[in-house]
Order: structure tokens, then C-alpha cells, then sequence
């Protein structure tokens, strides 16, 4: 799944809808993590200032889900610093298998198990 959000306040919600089409695919228990996971890294990235298009790649395989989020602001810088009095921090880090930023502050990248239907 390729998508392409544009940066406001609408975006979390927004993408929360669209991750839908994973419901045939992954049961619900995991795809409530997803849609938590994937929100709270697009709210980061739109409250640090993301001015262009946040690009979302996710990729269901057996029962992995690998995913990325690229952006243009300072969400990706945000997140990599892994400050753990950060919620966000906290709650990805509960929910995910691992996930970090890649060195130019421009993706972060995460890996799941979910369970598949």
C-alpha cells in the first residue's frame, strides 16, 4: 500500500480510514495496533512542521507488516532522538517489533507482527 497525506490536522484521522483495506487481511486486535502505530507517527510528523506530502509505504507478508513514513519536517529528527518521556515514543515502542529513522531524518521505518485472517 502506497499513500500520500497531506500534512494537517485531518491527516491522522485520515489515515486511520484508509488502513481499512488491511481489515480482510489482519484481525481486528491488530489492526487497531496499525492504525495507532501509523496516527500517532503522522500527528508527530504533522506537528513538526511537515509542509509536503507525508509518503506512507506498508507491506503485508505471512504476518509481518513493514512500513515507512517520509517526510519533509522535522518529525523523522523528532522521533530518532527516542526520548522516552515522549508518549509517542512510548506508545510505538509498546506496539512494534522495531522501528527507527533512517541517518538523513527523512523516514522512519517500523516492523510488526500482526495476525493474519
Amino acid at each position: 500500500m502506497l499513500l500520500r497525506l497531506f500534512p494537517s490536522v485531518e491527516a491522522p484521522s485520515k489515515v486511520r480510514r484508509e488502513l481499512s483495506s488491511f481489515a480482510n487481511r489482519i484481525d481486528q486486535r491488530s489492526l487497531a495496533d496499525v492504525r495507532t502505530v501509523i496516527s500517532e507517527l503522522v500527528a508527530l510528523i504533522v506537528a513538526n512542521g511537515a509542509r509536503k506530502p507525508i509518503e506512507l509505504a506498508l507491506c503485508l507478508e505471512d504476518s509481518r507488516l513493514e512500513g515507512s513514513l517520509c517526510d519533509d519536517g522535522t518529525g523523522v529528527r523528532a522521533i530518532s532522538r527516542r526520548d522516552s518521556s515522549s508518549l509517542v515514543v512510548r506508545i510505538v515502542d509498546a506496539l512494534v517489533d522495531e522501528w527507527g529513522a533512517n541517518g538523513e531524518g527523512k523516514r522512519i521505518w517500523f516492523r510488526m507482527s500482526v495476525q493474519t485472517v
